[in-house]
């Protein structure tokens, strides 16, 4: 019985080779392909030929052969977790677009235009060609090296509006991020010890790109002292750092925190708020001012009463 059973599933197996399927773990994702002419316009009906190939997360770098591929106006793929490199090609036009695929099923398109119907627009497509490759590390001031602690590296594509508009297409945690994409501009971001900091680097198709992103980046030791000039117990004392203007409301976006007596927090060049909070009771605030690769100290007064800054989480 159990020779039939491994006789089947090898049978199965080989049909699903035949019929070009593919036999996927149980974590993978539906995933539907589509291309439009244009962004927000109709959806190409014609018959495309897709590619998908998978972005080796330690190299950043794609696999020599695709994972998926496939003729027609959409292509419906399991995908592994993980990000992507799609191409489209319609007769002469192609078009890539790097993707991320999480555990849920989701919808991706392309602009991909018509050749009958583009004219001169089509030949002026800049992320067709061959992926290119973008190396990136960080420092946190000048004359530092590159750190190689991990770092968490997103990359976005950019859109007309802010940092925060584009598609989140490659993910990453290492000291260097390796990233292939298609041509065309992105927004890189990197967290590092709760600082964020946002690149925007344009890239040509086949490019490679070597960056070292300065975080600009310095430190403060707080201490906290009770109205007799002593020192606080480590019990019930929390530190928030704010930005030093509030938004509109009138609240203060919190920038870092700790729970530690007497913290050293990293925090990129500016100016902020640091509050000392004991308790519900007592508190105290001081303005501070971070330079780029300088730790400054910073001794706040803690006081009974209300006064507190209100504070909104950090994004």
């Amino acid at each position: 019985m159990r020779s039939l059973i491994l006789s089947l599933a090898a049978f199965c197996a080989s049909l699903a080779v035949a019929f070009g399927l593919s036999l996927t773990t149980a974590r993978a994702a539906g995933v539907t392909l589509l291309a439009v002419e244009r962004p927000g316009g109709p959806e190409v009906t014609d018959v495309i030929a897709w590619s998908v190939v998978k972005v080796n997360k330690e190299t950043g770098k794609p696999d020599a052969k695709p994972t998926m591929s496939g003729n027609g106006p959409r292509l419906m793929a399991k995908l592994d977790p993980g990000q992507y490199l799609v191409t489209a090609k319609l007769g002469n036009v192609q078009a890539s677009q790097a993707i991320l695929v999480g555990k849920t099923a989701t919808t991706r398109s392309l602009v991909l235009a018509d050749p009958a119907k583009a004219g001169k627009t089509v030949s002026k497509k800049a992320d067709a060609g061959p992926p290119a490759q973008l190396s990136i590390n960080m420092k946190l001031s000048k004359g530092k090296n590159p750190i190689k602690e991990p770092v968490h590296w997103e990359v976005f594509t950019y859109e007309k509006g802010g940092t925060d508009a584009g598609e989140k297409v490659a993910e990453q945690k290492a000291a260097t991020g390796q990233f292939s994409l298609p041509g065309g501009s992105y927004v890189v971001r990197a967290h590092f010890k709760g600082t964020k900091a946002d690149l925007v680097i344009p890239i040509e198709a086949g490019q490679s790109l070597k960056y070292t992103l300065n975080l600009y980046a310095g430190y403060v030791k707080l201490t906290a002292l009770k109205t007799k000039k002593q020192k606080t117990s480590a019990e019930a004392l929390t530190w928030q750092i704010l930005r030093q203007r509030p938004n509109a409301p009138g609240i203060y976006e919190l920038v870092a925190s700790s729970e530690k007596a007497e913290p050293t927090i990293m925090l990129r060049e500016g100016r902020y708020i640091a509050v000392a909070r004991l308790g519900s009771k007592m508190w105290g605030s001081e303005p501070l001012v971070i330079m780029a690769g300088q730790t400054a100290n910073k001794k706040i007064n803690l006081k009974e009463g209300v006064g507190a800054p209100e504070i909104a989480a950090a994004n």
